[in-house]
């Protein structure tokens, strides 16, 4: 497949089951956490993986060459979100799809216990047709030069902290309506007077249909029907390589020595942890819903 400047690299079949979740991503020199990141889609329940590689070179695109579940893409330029939406319609219509970037990984409330495809089940029995997520930047209590990440380990053995405040929702004009600030990036980050704050939340979950677009990153989506539950993506930037990748490396107070270690810091223990701190969002059907999985469980291991 060529689509733009998108080029086909693998030719694996592509099952037309439209109950696969299927995740999309765009990488460059991703090797340190790739692994992981898709080690943690798999055991969440997602079936297969659209990635673009925008000129790695430290062995990212033969990594994903070789692996059965996921499906390669190579590109030139920089324009990101049109290959994203441009892969979504092509093979993402229909299906629940996850957009994330190589260092996110998405969770929800009692995603240790519920798997994604039981999630979007749900999902799909309340008429939701997209899931809005806040960003968390995860990091360790050492400096960011010595956070040294295994690659296949979990991310959250290397990095287990994160701000538990503060944070703030503006209600906006353009879906989901609303935009999270606040967290690490106000805390830690050189901030101008003419700076928009930095924007947390994001759209990565959706049932997508073909016209669809991502606006600004996946913070702002063409109108769509938004869940009543607030998930959460846990980014890992913060590792050793950081000051090499990435572009605002210089806004960061202290830089490479900097320990993002605060009194706001809170080691992460579960997705009960976030809603009761008012970072995620849960509903009553959604609880009832969890409920009934778990009785139904027990009553088949009886």
């Amino acid at each position: 497949m060529t689509t733009g400047e998108i080029k086909r690299i693998d030719s694996r079949p592509i099952s037309d089951n439209r109950e696969e979740i299927r995740a999309f991503m765009v990488v460059w020199n991703d090797s340190l956490r790739l692994e992981s990141t898709l080690k943690h889609y798999r055991q969440l329940g997602v079936s297969r993986f659209f990635v673009v590689d925008s000129g790695s070179t430290d062995g990212t695109l033969d990594f994903l060459a070789a692996a059965p579940d996921v499906h390669a893409f190579s590109a030139s330029g920089e324009d990101g979100m049109a290959w994203i939406n441009a892969l979504l319609d092509a093979f993402g219509a229909g299906h629940w799809a996850l957009t994330v970037d190589p260092d996110e990984l998405f969770i929800y409330p009692h995603y240790e216990q519920l798997e994604l495809p039981l999630f979007c089940r749900y999902l799909n029995h309340v008429g939701a047709q997209a899931v809005p997520c806040v960003s968390l930047d995860m990091y360790a209590a050492s400096p960011i030069r010595d956070v040294v990440h295994q690659p296949g380990t979990p991310l959250l053995n290397t990095c287990r902290y994160f701000d538990a405040a503060s944070y703030r929702i503006v209600q906006t004009d353009v879906c989901p309506n609303f935009e999270i600030h606040g967290g690490l990036r106000e805390r830690a980050f050189n901030q101008t007077p003419a700076s928009p704050p930095p924007v947390l939340s994001r759209v990565p979950l959706v049932r997508w249909q073909a016209g669809m677009r991502y606006l600004r990153g996946t913070g702002n989506i063409t109108p769509v029907t938004i869940a009543s539950v607030l998930a959460a993506l846990l980014r890992f930037e913060f590792l050793s390589d950081f000051p090499e990748r990435a572009e605002n490396a210089s806004a960061l107070r202290d830089g490479a020595s900097a320990n993002l270690y605060s009194d706001r810091s809170v080691r992460l223990e579960s997705s009960t942890q976030l809603v009761e701190l008012g970072l995620m969002n849960t509903s009553k059907p959604y609880e009832e819903s969890v409920q009934l999985t778990a009785a139904a469980r027990l009553a088949q291991s009886a």
